[in-house]
């Protein structure tokens, strides 16, 4: 059978399938991820989003059998976006 031949018109839309992980966006310049593991306070990987989602998928693959989490700290300045509240 050719690749070619085979009619695509009567399908039912579950061709191309993608999930896409949300993604953490960037914070202000004063506030910060953190990584930690168990419970403990391992690193701080900046405020950029996708700097933090690879350091969060290189501890969960280094670290299977441990709890890996991110956290925000926020920023502390008076008007800013990222404050905690």
């Amino acid at each position: 059978m050719n690749p070619a031949s085979i009619q695509t018109m009567n399908t039912d839309g579950l061709r191309a399938v993608c999930d896409t992980p949300a993604t953490l966006p960037d914070l202000c310049h004063h506030a910060l991820y953190e990584i930690y593991v168990n419970g403990q306070y391992v690193e701080s990987v900046g405020n950029l989003g996708a700097n933090a989602e690879r350091a969060l998928a290189f501890y969960r693959r280094k670290r299977r059998k441990q709890t890996v989490e991110i956290r925000i700290q926020p920023c502390r300045l008076s008007g800013c976006a990222w404050r905690a509240s």
